[in-house]
């Protein structure tokens, strides 16, 4: 499995999701919701968040959750199944640069963490305004993994790290950054900005949820680093983390805007 593709496995989603469960919510928000309404989860994945939003727009609305991944797609299936939502939470495989659904459908859409998989993010939110209703809300959250920092005496190392990391383990590394200038170029309006930032004080949890063991041989193999150089850093991190100092962040950005 190559690295871009590990970042999509269902186990590690789940595991990110538990991570920021808070800033899932707080797109549902943005995005205001009510009863009746029809809601687009574009890059759905196994369904993380399409039985939630189902609760919150009722029978009487709609959920339909897009992702490219098939097996991602019959779990989403099967989590509406045994919610008893299947009447009105749906899925579909779709490429989000190509969706197969009409106009002005949805009265909300929302993506998370997908455009951070896409090498082009913009026809992908080009598409989700065109099956927004107009004064329909689009809510989009994404990392910035250039914005990753690690507290250690081996800064370089590290820098160098969150820098391949940003470009080699993603197509689009620092979508985040680019989310303003996305919706402003669709001509969105009442754009709003919130940070999303996550930190993680364990070096295990930082570890799996940064990839670091995928990202560490890659640079290996590519020159970037050496071994001699990983493994200062490894036992640089080991000692602050076993003294209860180990710390590390990344930001997100949240996007909130209407269509016209």
């Amino acid at each position: 499995m190559g690295h871009t593709q590990a970042h999509r496995t269902e186990d590690y989603l789940r595991f990110i999701a538990e991570i920021v469960g808070k800033y899932k919510e707080r797109t549902y928000e943005l995005m205001q919701l009510a009863a009746g309404h029809k809601v687009l989860d574009l890059g759905c994945g196994p369904g993380t968040d399409t039985v939630a939003l189902g609760q919150l727009v009722g029978e009487t609305g709609e959920v339909m959750g897009i992702d490219l991944d098939a097996g991602h797609i019959a779990q989403a299936e099967e989590k509406a199944q045994a919610a008893g939502m299947v009447d009105w939470v749906h899925h579909r495989v779709a490429d989000a640069t190509d969706l197969p659904l009409a106009d002005n459908t949805f009265d909300a859409s929302r993506s998370e963490r997908l455009f951070q998989h896409l090498p082009q993010a913009e026809p992908a939110l080009s598409e989700m305004v065109r099956v927004t209703k107009p004064g329909g809300w689009i809510v989009l959250l994404d990392t910035d993994w250039g914005s990753t920092s690690t507290a250690t005496s081996e800064v370089d190392i590290v820098q160098r790290l969150s820098h391949f990391h940003a470009t080699h383990g993603f197509a689009n590394g620092y979508a985040g950054r680019e989310l303003l200038r996305m919706v402003s170029e669709q001509g969105l309006i009442n754009i709003y900005i919130e940070m999303a930032p996550v930190f993680v004080a364990d070096l295990a949890i930082s570890r799996r949820g940064a990839m670091m063991d995928e990202t560490e041989q890659a640079a290996l193999a590519a020159g970037v680093v050496t071994q001699e150089e990983l493994d200062r850093l490894h036992r640089d991190l080991e000692a602050r983390d076993r003294a209860g100092h180990y710390f590390a962040f990344a930001n997100q950005v949240l996007v909130a805007a209407q269509k016209a």
